[in-house]
């Protein structure tokens, strides 16, 4: 459901189509400010990716965790309902009715013996339990996936967006990060469904181009040190060339960079284990998308049929992005949704 609901009334509030921001102005505002953008996307999706693989050690597990949760938000939209943030975590319970694993698989694109395998696991943790078709979650597991930091920080990154949109006729004022993260909170499972809509479709694309969000996390850290030296050439005025959405996969890959990063410092960052980051580095390099300096550091290439892949993921990504703040500007100034 695309639209804001009202609790007291039942009824859809519809946004007027004239009031309607278009996701074509926000990507083109995404595409004038790519350097800033990417790099406060990612280092979100960074600081995301870290905090769940550091709660579950496994991120498709945890892919499976959100999922559910989404699906008990949606029944709660299906009946024109929704929740505060303080309303679901009080929860003693939340029961996700039928699930269908095959339904599960073929979303999530995991196999579906893996799926019955991490649900299990899950139950073992006492994080959920199954009673015939249905699943269900204690306070335990409502609390394992409780976004605080990630609201805090999802709430930064949209109030940068709104700053970068501040000037245009069609936007308005900016928002603040307070503004954004109380509104937030208050109509936590209609934005957290929203966030999830675009997050979910997000990491399945990253997993079907690396073969696991391990390797893409491991692999996500070197091209952010690229992104960095990039944003810095061009603050120099060293790239002579403009820097487009197309273009941006290609320069952050070509960007002359003096020293990368080592296994030791992807392992910090991203709570992966060493030996799994060194593994995963060696499957990378085989791709030949990323190298190996005298350092013993790791630097992205331009060859490669993976590259290709993934600049090709790049711009589905962007789009996506643009998608989901265009719906959240819009729920936050054009509907009766109001603090």
């Amino acid at each position: 459901m695309n639209e804001p609901i009202d609790l007291k009334t039942q009824k859809i509030i519809p946004i007027k189509d004239e009031n309607k921001f278009k996701k074509s102005l926000v990507l083109d505002n995404l595409e004038q400010n790519i350097l800033t953008h990417w790099d406060t996307w990612g280092k979100f999706q960074q600081a995301w990716t870290s905090r769940a693989y550091n709660s579950f050690k496994d991120l498709d597990k945890y892919i499976i965790l959100i999922y559910l949760i989404r699906d008990n938000w949606l029944t709660l939209s299906g009946k024109f309902q929704y929740q505060s943030m303080d309303e679901f975590y009080d929860s003693d319970r939340v029961t996700i009715d039928k699930i269908n694993l095959i339904q599960i698989s073929n979303d999530l694109h995991i196999p579906k013996e893996t799926i019955r395998r991490k649900v299990n696991e899950l139950q073992d943790s006492n994080i959920l339990k199954r009673e015939g078709k249905s699943i269900i979650f204690n306070r335990k597991g409502i609390e394992t996936q409780k976004p605080n930091d990630m609201i805090e920080l999802l709430s930064l990154f949209i109030e940068k967006k709104s700053k970068m949109l501040h000037g245009k006729d069609w936007f308005g004022e900016p928002l603040t990060k307070d503004y954004i993260k109380n509104f937030i909170k208050k109509y936590f499972t209609i934005v957290w469904l929203r966030f999830f809509r675009m997050q979910i479709p997000f990491l399945i694309r990253h997993r079907d181009v690396f073969g696991d969000l391990e390797t893409w996390i491991v692999w996500g850290n070197i091209a952010l040190s690229h992104q960095y030296h990039l944003a810095k050439a061009a603050e120099k005025n060293l790239i002579t060339s403009e820097i487009t959405l197309k273009s941006y996969y290609s320069n952050v890959a070509d960007v002359k960079i003096s020293r990368g990063i080592n296994a030791s410092s992807i392992a910090d960052i991203s709570q992966i284990p060493r030996a799994t980051v060194i593994r995963k580095l060696k499957w990378l390099t085989k791709q030949n998308c990323i190298k190996k300096n005298k350092n013993l550091e790791f630097q992205m290439t331009k060859g490669g049929k993976l590259n290709k892949k993934i600049s090709e993921n790049f711009l589905l990504n962007q789009h996506s992005v643009a998608e989901f703040l265009t719906d959240i500007f819009d729920l936050i100034k054009n509907s009766q949704f109001k603090l």
